[in-house]
C-alpha cells in the first residue's frame, strides 16, 4: 500500500508526501530491526545464563580432577624412582615390580604396573557455546579467563592419553622375566618420557586449581553443600584405590563460596573480577 501511494505521489509530483512516505518506511524498518535485535539479545542472554550454569559444573569437575591428580603426585614420583633404580641394575634377570590390581574397577583383564587417575577434562559446553556465539555478550575479561582455563584442561586431557599409553607399554615390568641391557635402557627412556608427561599434568593441575580459585565457582548453596558432603567419600575412594599413595585433599574453592553465601553480608559483597 505504501509503495502504491508513493508511486501515486511521484506521478502527482507531491514531493512533500513522497518525503513523508519515505520517512515512514525508513522509521518502520528501523523499528522492526531494533525490535528484532532486542529479541535476539534477550534470547542470547537467556542462553548464556543456562550455559553459565553448566560451565560452573564443568569448572568444579576440572577442579576436582586437578586436586586428585596432585593427591597422588608424591607417591607417583617415588614409584618412578624405584623402577628407574631397578632398571639401572646390571644383569638380565628382572624381578617383577608390585602391580596394582584394578581389573575389577576398569574391566581390564591384566593389571597395570602403574596407576594414575584417568578423568574427563575440559568443557564440551564451553566449546559448543563458543561455536554458537552463546558467550558473545560475556564480559571480555571473564571470557578470556574461562577460555584460558578450559584450554589448559584440554591440554592436560591430551597429555593424560599419552600417559595411559606409556603406562600400558610397561606392563612387562610387572612380571618376573629376563630383560636384556638394551631393553632395560629402552624401558628407562620410556619411564623418563612418562615422568615428563606426568610432571606436565601435575604442573598443569596446579595451574588449573589456581585459575579456577581466582575465577570462582558460582554453584548454588545446595549444590556446594552436597559437594562438600561428598568430599569424605571422595577421599575414602582415593585411599581405597591408591592406598597410602593418596593424600586426602580438600576443595577450598567451595568452602569459600559457602562461607560467603552464609554470611549476612553476602548480598552486598562484591563479586571478584576474574583475570586472564
Amino acid at each position: 500500500m505504501i509503495l502504491r501511494r508513493l508511486t501515486m505521489h511521484v506521478k502527482d509530483q507531491n514531493w512533500f508526501a513522497v518525503g513523508l512516505d519515505f520517512v515512514i518506511v525508513v522509521v518502520g524498518v528501523g523499528v522492526a530491526l531494533m525490535a528484532q535485535q532486542w529479541i535476539t539479545d534477550r534470547q542470547q542472554r537467556a542462553d548464556m545464563r543456562v550455559a553459565e550454569a553448566a560451565l560452573q559444573i564443568d569448572l568444579f569437575s576440572n577442579y576436582r580432577n586437578a586436586t586428585e591428580r596432585l593427591a597422588v603426585a608424591a607417591c607417583r614420583k617415588e614409584a618412578y624412582q624405584a623402577i628407574a633404580a631397578q632398571l639401572l641394575e646390571s644383569g638380565e634377570t628382572w624381578t617383577g615390580m608390585p602391580r596394582v590390581d584394578e581389573t575389577q574397577a576398569t574391566g581390564r583383564a591384566l593389571p597395570n604396573l602403574l596407576r594414575s587417575p584417568k578423568r574427563i577434562w575440559g568443557s564440551r559446553n564451553w566449546t559448543a557455546g563458543l561455536a554458537r556465539g552463546t558467550f558473545n555478550q560475556m564480559d571480555d575479561e571473564r571470557r578470556v579467563a574461562l577460555d584460558s582455563v578450559f584450554k589448559q584442561t584440554v591440554y592436560v586431557e591430551e597429555t593424560q592419553s599419552d600417559v595411559e599409553t606409556l603406562q600400558g607399554r610397561m606392563k612387562t615390568l610387572a612380571v618376573t622375566t629376563t630383560i636384556s641391557p638394551d631393553d632395560r635402557l629402552r624401558y628407562y627412556d620410556m619411564l623418563g618420557e612418562l615422568d615428563d608427561k606426568s610432571a606436565i599434568m601435575e604442573t598443569g593441575s596446579g595451574q588449573i586449581i589456581e585459575q579456577i580459585e581466582e575465577i570462582g565457582i558460582d554453584l548454588s548453596a545446595e549444590i556446594r553443600t552436597k559437594a562438600l558432603e561428598r568430599l569424605p567419600r571422595f577421599n575414602a575412594r582415593g585411599t581405597s584405590t591408591y592406598g597410602d599413595c593418596f593424600v586426602p585433599t580438600d576443595w577450598p574453592v567451595l568452602d569459600k563460596r559457602v562461607n560467603k553465601a552464609d554470611s549476612p553480608k553476602a548480598d552486598s559483597a562484591p563479586v571478584p573480577t576474574p583475570s586472564a
